[in-house]
């Protein structure tokens, strides 16, 4: 009972978790695509007005009306007045070379400490940089420059400037905001923020990011190719480096991918905090109610213990018994009924010992009648247990019928119905539009003749009403007849049927059209079951006694798991193995071979394992030469 007073707790507990951990899942994937969509902003933003001040640039240097010096003062000016520009040069292409026409610089920057730092750059090589002429402005992978501390990033801009060769305007632009914007953001408290490209590499995050699964930045460049940029929160479960949330997000800008990443046992583990805190407290609960009730069952068993001595007492026959506890509550009251009962108990004991007398003189010539009456409801109860077993068969059978029936006759009768109607009342229809619209209506009707043939099939072996006509008949013969029947369906999966027949007296005492309808079966199912480009061997061979004719067939497919065995033969069996190429199955084909073979005095068996295919050995009774065919 105390177990069943806490149950409800714990389950009240379990699921206020459960509640808490999907609203935090739910608001950590919110808050993934919050922190990767604001930095995505920022970056077009920052970008956006950097480019947008390069052309600005590029048309002031492309101006005929401004003297050489006057461009040069402007970039110049530039450089000292837009804070994220560190350098402007402006690069000749001669041929295969570039040379550098005119190059400004600020003189320091500005470091964390607040002190001076001189830049110091490094002279730009662009035969070094993979961009094209038809794919520019180009906008290089951040570079983390120790010396300043501070990601830098390579702009390259044309400039058309007349009665000059091919040039080019360079700018290095400082991205130490967008990367301080990262650091600082909330998420990169609990989680990890960066930025990367289609090559791999993660910038813009001054954390040392590696114990990552492999399977992120896959994704990443995966998306970064796609024409669709998205916004997606994936899970990840990796063995070595735990479970993660990531979101990506993207800049128009630029071709990045904003990855904002956290773990799921950071995210959780307020959850986890509380459901250990409820459990805790539920522990503890238990702890305190188990004591109560030692205490209080202690008290209360004392009175109890006297009165179940007295009872025993009493049942032992010994009704004058005095119960000494008379306090006024309800063990009082219940130890003055016992004593009062006990002496009820001596007068109907006495009572009960004479009418037993009595019953015993009356028992005895009912005796001989009554077990009489036994045999007999015996017999009938057994008869009415076998009866009911049957009863239970049939409307077992009457349920799958009818499930056979209203599933798989249903799809036949819709197609049938609704290409006749389009056939009515569509005078618009062309002649081959006609003839595939009958095509169709012929294999729904061809398919609910195999499936009510089936039926009848079964009933008809089952009432005995299903006549055979046994002869003398040749293997050969039934193989020359079957195997251009398949011809098609074993193209159609790219199957090769491969037999192997043994030479000399091939022939058997079995029903021709039964056995052709038995190795029709055997051999549609190894081809419904077989996968695209796999083989099919059929074998026919005598038995190692010569009193019988084997015919082996033999497939690459699923093959049949322990389970499917122990049902194979069942009527509307419903195996683990499907067909794989869209055939259909009612159940029933294997339990009808099953039956036939035995009805002809064959032998059926099975080898298989499951994935390795299936092989089903289907043995008849050998005709001999002297041996006449028989009716």
């Amino acid at each position: 009972m105390l177990c069943m007073a806490l149950l409800p707790s714990f389950l009240i507990s379990y699921g206020i978790t459960g509640l808490i951990r999907d609203e935090l899942k739910s608001n950590i994937d919110s808050q993934l695509i919050y922190s990767s969509g604001s930095i995505s902003s920022n970056i077009n933003s920052k970008i956006k007005k950097t480019l947008e001040f390069l052309d600005l640039l590029n048309k002031i240097i492309e101006n005929r009306n401004l003297a050489p010096d006057q461009k040069i003062a402007f970039m110049v000016s530039s450089v000292e007045k837009v804070d994220n520009i560190l350098s402007l040069s402006l690069i000749v292409k001669e041929g295969d070379k570039f040379s550098e026409a005119v190059l400004t610089e600020k003189d320091a920057v500005r470091g964390e400490d607040h002190n001076d730092l001189q830049i110091n750059n490094e002279k730009i090589d662009l035969s070094k940089l993979p961009f094209k002429d038809e794919h520019l402005p180009y906008l290089s992978t951040p570079q983390y420059n120790r010396h300043l501390k501070a990601w830098i990033s390579t702009v390259v801009t044309k400039a058309n400037m007349p009665n000059f060769p091919t040039s080019y305007l360079v700018a290095q632009i400082d991205l130490t905001d967008l990367s301080r914007d990262i650091d600082n953001h909330l998420l990169s408290r609990i989680g990890i923020l960066f930025v990367a490209d289609s090559t791999g590499a993660k910038f813009l995050s001054s954390k040392f990011i590696v114990d990552l699964p492999d399977r992120i930045m896959a994704d990443a460049k995966i998306l970064l190719k796609s024409s669709d940029k998205i916004k997606l929160t994936n899970n990840y479960s990796d063995p070595k480096f735990g479970n993660y949330v990531a979101c990506f997000s993207y800049p128009t800008a630029v071709d990045w991918v904003v990855v904002s990443v956290i773990r799921e046992n950071s995210a959780y583990a307020s959850v986890h905090d509380a459901f250990i805190f409820f459990s805790v407290f539920l522990v503890l609960s238990a702890f305190v109610s188990i004591i109560a009730v030692i205490l209080f069952s202690r008290h209360l068993s004392k009175p109890i213990i006297k009165m179940a001595e007295a009872s025993k007492t009493i049942a032992g026959g010994h009704f004058n018994v005095d119960i000494d506890y008379t306090a006024n509550d309800s063990i009082g009251t219940l130890s003055k009924s016992l004593s009062k009962m006990s002496g009820q108990l001596k007068e109907y004991f006495d009572e009960v010992h004479r009418q037993k007398m009595e019953l015993e003189e009356y028992s005895r010539n009912l005796e001989k009648k009554v077990e009489e009456r036994t045999n007999d409801l015996s017999e009938s109860n057994k008869e009415l247990k076998k009866a009911y077993r049957r009863v239970l068969e049939l409307n077992e059978e009457k349920n799958e019928f009818m499930g056979i029936a209203a599933h798989d006759l249903k799809n036949p009768l819709v197609a049938v119905s609704s290409f006749a109607d389009i056939l009515k009342d569509d005078k618009d229809l062309t002649e081959g539009q006609r003839t595939d619209f009958l095509d169709e209506i012929m294999k729904a009707s061809s398919r609910m003749f195999f499936i009510i043939k089936n039926l009848l099939d079964v009933n008809a072996i089952e009432q005995g009403k299903l006549n055979t006509k046994m002869e003398r008949i040749s293997v050969r013969a039934i193989l020359d007849e079957i195997l251009p029947q398949y011809t098609m369906a074993a193209a159609q999966k790219n199957i090769n049927i491969q037999t192997s027949i043994e030479e000399g007296n091939l022939e058997i005492i079995s029903d021709y059209s039964l056995t052709l309808q038995i190795v029709q079966n055997i051999l549609s199912n190894a081809l419904k079951f077989s996968p695209q480009n796999k083989k099919v061997y059929l074998t026919v061979r005598s038995s190692s006694d010569s009193r019988s004719v084997e015919i082996m067939i033999k497939d690459e497919g699923p093959g049949f798991t322990e389970e499917d065995k122990k049902k194979l033969y069942s009527k509307f069996a419903h195996l683990s193995a499907r067909p794989t190429g869209g055939e259909h199955s009612t159940g029933l084909g294997l339990s009808i071979v099953k039956k036939l073979v035995e009805m002809m005095n064959g032998r059926i068996s099975l080898k298989s394992e499951s994935g390795k295919g299936a092989e089903f050995i289907i043995s008849f009774p050998k005709a001999r030469n002297n041996q006449t065919d028989e009716g």
